[in-house]
């Protein structure tokens, strides 16, 4: 499983060279620290998506001898180990630059990132290959949509900055996402156990 966590990187050594420009990019750029964490952890893993769609790599991974679960796992653990090294590298060009950020900004912007990853990599699954990347883009947007119009109404009834202020909220929100993650990974795993390639 881990060759296969491996692949990924192996497969994007000609992107990755833009990965720390990217990255550096939005440092410099002063953007919000959670949306920096939250884009670099996006980087590779969607890239690999994106590339196995292109290949359609999934009979390839199929007549290897990994099964079903390995496969989908690595998905799953590459995307964990990924957001780790992400926000190692994100921390350093932030510290390297002077740009403040703190635990909070790494809470909420990995979290962010596998919220996005759980409700994405199912996705990938479910529909025809060619179709998936566009289908991905309209699902990002329109839940970037979705999530500015509901913290307006939520802004509403409750008061945004004593809700920001409470220490506990990051560990919780990270907490159901990481439940919402093992849900995914679940619900993906049946979903890829059942495709006929």
């Amino acid at each position: 499983m881990i060759n296969l966590i491996r692949r990924d990187l192996i497969l994007q050594k000609k992107l990755l060279w833009l990965y720390i420009p990217f990255v550096l990019f939005f440092v410099l750029m002063a953007s919000s620290p959670f949306l920096i964490f939250t884009l670099a952890a996006l980087y590779i893993p969607f890239n690999a998506f994106a590339y196995d769609e292109k290949a359609e790599s999934d009979k390839l991974l199929n007549s290897l001898p990994y099964t079903r679960l390995e496969i989908i796992s690595a998905r799953y653990l590459g995307a964990l180990f990924y957001t780790l090294v992400s926000a190692v590298l994100v921390g350093i060009l932030m510290f390297i630059f002077s740009k403040p950020f703190g635990m909070y900004d790494f809470l909420f912007g990995g979290s962010l990132f596998l919220l996005m990853a759980a409700l994405t990599f199912p996705l990938f699954q479910i529909f025809k290959q060619g179709n998936i990347t566009s289908i991905i883009l309209m699902v990002f947007v329109v839940g970037t949509v979705v999530l500015g119009r509901g913290s307006e109404v939520l802004s509403n009834y409750v008061d945004i900055n004593l809700l920001m202020n409470n220490e506990m909220i990051p560990f919780i929100f990270a907490a159901v996402v990481v439940i919402i993650y093992a849900i995914s990974w679940l619900t993906t795993y049946r979903i890829y156990e059942r495709k006929d390639f």
